[in-house]
């Protein structure tokens, strides 16, 4: 080994701060059970589906029952929320905007109480805290007193994404990901359709319709919030319902993935690191182009479909086909990816929703049944953030440099959803021509910035495959520290880490 690789490999151990590595619940479990571990094993497959059906099951719900929330404003605008306090339709497009308002005051407050919290145990709080708010939307006779309600929604409501994130990719190998990440994110199509469903429920109701929409929704969110404070394990070291000898196992499981499953203490230079790393500003910047339309679709969605002639009653069943094509359409795109890549699934559905945003567009009013035919096809651009997501959960080592590239993630998803609601101006109601237009564009941008992403981690893989290469033919070898996967490193310390397209 010459001088340089010593270094090298020196400054590698100096990376892991030992003291926490003492503290490492997964470290401390793994040296305990020496495991001989076998991916195909009965044990090993036993465990998998134990995973599957309590991780999987309470992310799509909460998820779910989050877009229900979001959702639950657009369908109380068509119930007479607006005659009801009073609002102007410049100050009902404010109250879209004003959730991410409070996206952005929650952010840092979230980030440093996830690092230093039990994780579940948080997160079930804060979405007991959610659902409390929810329900206050039903006291409120203003604009103020709904300003105020969308604000702390949004503070509360900031931490779902990253906390998912972590979980999913503290749980799940690179391979796994994918399908399981797709499964989460199908949850825009039911979001859609649970909320569409239970506000043509209530519309039926004679009076305190748009009140009784907030109350039960945000009684369920409580509800919700409960199940996860008794039934949710961030990681496997945290599961009371695995044996040690199974967490060994699910540890095991995604040690490959060579990016860790617990929360370690803050790390400056790992923070640093991921302001250096060109795709801490792409997943921002994708971020911001794919919520900028769904800011004005959360908000507008049901008063597009409205203005192509349909009543409320129709409207609130319609607006459920969307979210059932979601579902479809996340389950294509997997297809898709499975056969191609990440990228090509994330492209494929970017081209379908610019098809369905044309068709909007280019279709006279008289067409109004292939008008909604376009919409339909539009709000299937949320599923590329799955593939998005899953770069994000399989590229990126260490637990600062996930939680800073979180925290990019939500921000970007901000600050579109605070500037989408504003494209809908009341000059271009009913048919919102610049809104529409304004959307095609941010969807193409986004194709674009996938692709780049994509070409960064196959550019980043061939150099690493050709540096290991080299030192093979020159014999050089690298010394790396036990269970190094699990030692809190990040992708760009760990040599054989190899980044997913």
């Amino acid at each position: 080994m010459d001088k340089g690789d010593t270094k090298k490999n020196r400054d590698v151990e100096i990376a892991v701060d030992v003291d926490e590595a003492k503290k490492d619940k997964a470290l401390a479990l793994l040296t305990a059970q020496n495991l001989q571990f076998d991916h195909n094993s009965p044990e090993a497959k036993a465990v998998l589906r134990k995973i599957d059906t309590r991780i999987v099951p309470m992310v799509l719900s909460v998820y779910v029952i989050m877009l229900v929330d979001k959702n639950s404003l657009s369908f109380a605008n068509i119930m007479g929320i607006k005659q009801f306090t009073g609002i102007t339709a410049s100050q009902y497009s404010w109250l879209g905007s004003i959730v991410y308002f409070g996206y952005l005051a929650g952010e840092i407050p979230v980030t440093f109480f996830m690092q230093r919290l039990p994780l579940a145990r948080f997160f079930s709080i804060m979405v007991i805290v959610w659902g409390a708010i929810v329900c206050f939307h039903s006291a409120c006779t203003n604009f103020a007193g709904l300003m105020t309600v969308r604000f702390l929604l949004g503070m509360i409501e900031v931490c779902t994404a990253p906390v998912v994130i972590m979980i999913l990719g503290s749980w799940y190998s690179k391979e796994e990901q994918v399908s399981r990440v797709a499964i989460w994110y199908t949850s825009s199509g039911w979001g859609n359709v649970f909320g569409g469903f239970f506000a043509w429920c209530i519309y039926h109701t004679e009076t305190f319709r748009w009140q009784g929409l907030f109350l039960f929704e945000g009684l369920l969110t409580c509800g919700m919030g409960v199940i996860l404070y008794f039934f949710l394990a961030a990681s496997p070291t945290d599961a009371k319902w695995l044996s040690d000898k199974e967490k060994a196992i699910a540890l095991e499981r995604c040690r490959n993935n060579r990016t860790g499953t617990e929360i370690w203490r803050f790390n400056k230079a790992q923070l640093i690191e991921a302001f250096c790393d060109p795709r801490f500003y792409i997943i921002f910047l994708i971020l911001v182009s794919t919520g900028l339309p769904n800011g004005g679709i959360t908000v507008f969605g049901p008063s597009i479909i409205a203005q192509f002639g349909f009543t409320p009653d129709q409207t609130t069943l319609l607006s459920m086909a969307p979210g059932g094509a979601a579902v479809i359409g996340t389950l294509v795109a997997l297809i898709v990816a499975k056969y191609t890549n990440r990228i090509i699934g994330g492209v494929y559905i970017l081209l379908i929703s610019c098809v369905g945003v044309i068709m909007m567009l280019a279709m006279s009013p008289e067409h109004y049944l292939v008008r909604y035919g376009g919409y339909i096809l539009t709000l299937q651009f949320p599923i590329c953030v799955l593939f998005v997501v899953t770069l994000m959960t399989a590229g990126i080592g260490g637990s600062t440099k996930k939680l800073a590239f979180g925290a990019s993630y939500q921000l970007g998803y901000t600050v579109g959803n605070i500037i989408g609601p504003q494209t809908f101006r009341q000059k271009d109601a009913p048919n919102y021509y610049t809104a529409k237009y304004t959307m095609l564009a941010f969807l193409i941008l986004t194709m674009v910035l996938i692709t780049s992403m994509g070409m960064i981690h196959w550019l980043w893989n061939k150099k690493r495959d050709k540096q290991a290469a080299l030192d093979m033919q020159n014999g050089v070898v690298h010394v790396t520290i036990e269970n190094e996967e699990f030692a809190d490193l990040t992708d760009f310390q760990i040599r054989s880490f190899r980044y997913p397209i």
